[in-house]
C-alpha cells in the first residue's frame, strides 16, 4: 500500500517535475534590497547650485523684459525689489510719473523658498564694498523697495547690482545681477567662494 501511494506522486517516466521562475514575494525582496543598495552607494545630490543659477536667470530675464517693454511701448517700466519678502514687482508706468495709477498694470513675482536678496559680505562685482543687496549710484525707493526704471530708449535710471543667496544642504551659493545704466544691459555673475571673485556667467 505504501508503494502504491508513492507511485501516485511520481510523474510518468519517473522524473520529478521542478518548479521554475520566481514568486512575486521573491521579486519584491530583490527590488527592495537593490533599492537600498543604490541609496547607500549614490551620494545625495545637492541641487542648490542649479537653483541659484535658475534664480539669477529669472531676475535677469525680468529686468530684460522690462527693458524691452519700455522700448516697445515707449514709456517707463519700473522694477522694484522687496528685499525682506523676496519679491520682484514690475509696473507699466504709462504716464512716466513714477507712481502707481489704477489704470496701470502691475506684476508681482515671488522668489523660491530659501532664496534671499542679501549682502554676501565680500567685495562686489566692481570690487567696491557691498552695503545693500540692491545697490547703485541712483537707486530710488518706491514704497520702501529699491527701484530701477527703464526708459523708452532702453537706458536705465541707474547702474545697479542685485545680490542673491540660495541656501541648501551645504554652504550657500551667491549670484549677482548687474544693470548698466547707459545701455540697460543686464548680466549675471557667480561668486567663487574659494577666491571671493565674481565671474560673468551669461557669455
Amino acid at each position: 500500500m505504501g508503494r502504491n501511494h508513492f507511485a501516485r506522486h511520481i510523474p510518468r517516466g519517473g522524473i520529478v517535475a521542478r518548479r521554475t521562475g520566481f514568486t512575486l514575494a521573491e521579486i519584491m525582496v530583490v527590488v527592495v534590497i537593490s533599492g537600498m543598495m543604490i541609496a547607500i552607494a549614490i551620494p545625495r545630490i545637492d541641487t542648490t547650485k542649479i537653483k541659484a543659477d535658475a534664480i539669477a536667470t529669472i531676475v535677469r530675464t525680468t529686468l530684460q523684459y522690462a527693458e524691452r517693454q519700455a522700448i516697445t511701448r515707449q514709456h517707463d517700466m519700473v522694477v522694484s525689489f522687496d528685499t525682506t519678502g523676496e519679491k520682484i514687482r514690475t509696473f507699466w508706468d504709462i504716464n512716466n510719473d513714477g507712481s502707481f495709477e489704477n489704470t496701470e498694470r502691475v506684476s508681482l513675482r515671488g522668489l523660491d523658498v530659501g532664496v534671499l536678496f542679501t549682502d554676501p559680505s565680500v567685495s562686489g562685482i566692481t570690487g567696491s564694498q557691498i552695503t545693500n543687496p540692491v545697490s547703485g549710484s541712483n537707486i530710488r525707493s518706491l514704497n520702501n523697495w529699491p527701484t530701477i526704471t527703464f526708459h523708452r530708449d532702453g537706458s536705465a535710471s541707474t547702474d545697479a547690482e542685485i545680490y542673491i543667496k540660495v541656501a541648501g544642504h551645504g554652504p550657500p551659493w551667491y549670484r549677482a545681477v548687474r544693470v548698466t545704466q547707459s545701455t540697460g544691459r543686464v548680466d549675471w555673475y557667480r561668486l567663487n567662494t574659494s577666491t571671493n571673485a565674481w565671474a560673468q556667467a551669461n557669455q
